[in-house]
């Protein structure tokens, strides 16, 4: 589904391929969540590894893509990496240079000591990324929007998601690109790659507690959403604001 002109959804992934560069995107993967888990006393079936990589591996067949931008929270744990989650991002990295003639990093506020992994393959991380008209920065810090350039930002960390509700009132929670307008800018903000990233329902939450301060300034309710039916297929949904009338 194509999202802007040069911007295509890769159905029925959380994933963009952009034309024009060539480069599939994908954000907040948080490997390692189900270990850190169990170390909780939380005891989870450890399958988001090869999910992803399954996932992965469908939106380079269906772009043809060569070139992949990770953005942000590759690793779920904020501390130093421990040696199962070493290993799922090393697993994925060994598996994305065999299927792509380059890896691009953007660093997110998970991504902690991630370089100690990163520079074992010629890695390079970025804490923002350019190139042609595209800005890519995960979400987590403050961001003067007027200060950028490059006329399509692109970012994670938000993890968005609506709640949509049943006759009877069951609420359903639906993972979600949310694109729209800034200005003369455009954005676009990726959903959580992470089975298990909770997200916020931004048909509900108001605008001062969504999680990116960058999300706080931009007028959401005018913005439009494309649902992922897991699994399945796209749900081409309306305006924030339309949405805001069901929670």
């Amino acid at each position: 589904m194509r999202i802007f002109d040069n911007i295509v959804a890769i159905e029925p992934h959380p994933l963009i391929h952009i034309e024009d560069i060539d480069l599939l995107v994908i954000s907040d993967l948080h490997l390692g969540f189900e270990l850190v888990s169990a170390e909780h006393g939380i005891f989870i079936p450890r399958t988001q590894f090869d999910n992803i990589k399954r996932m992965i591996e469908d939106g380079r067949k269906k772009s043809k893509a060569s070139r992949i931008l990770i953005l942000g929270d590759i690793k779920h744990e904020f501390s130093e990496t421990s040696y199962h989650e070493y290993r799922e991002v090393s697993l994925l990295l060994e598996y994305l240079k065999k299927c792509f003639n380059e890896i691009l990093m953007v660093k997110g506020n998970h991504d902690t000591f991630i370089i100690r992994i990163t520079r074992r393959f010629g890695i390079e991380i970025y804490d923002e990324y350019r190139e042609g008209a595209y800005f890519f920065l995960h979400g987590h810090r403050e961001k003067n929007l007027n200060e950028i350039k490059e006329k399509i930002i692109i970012l994670g960390h938000e993890h968005p998601s609506v709640a949509l509700f049943t006759d009877l009132g069951i609420k359903e929670k639906m993972k979600i690109f949310l694109y729209g307008d800034f200005d003369d800018k455009k954005i676009i903000v990726m959903p959580a790659a992470s089975y298990f990233a909770e997200g916020s329902d931004i048909n509900i939450l108001p605008v001062e507690e969504l999680i990116s301060p960058i999300l706080r300034k931009v007028d959401i309710d005018r913005f439009k959403a494309i649902g992922i039916i897991e699994n399945d297929r796209y749900l081409e949904l309306p305006e924030i604001k339309k949405l805001r009338r069901y929670g």
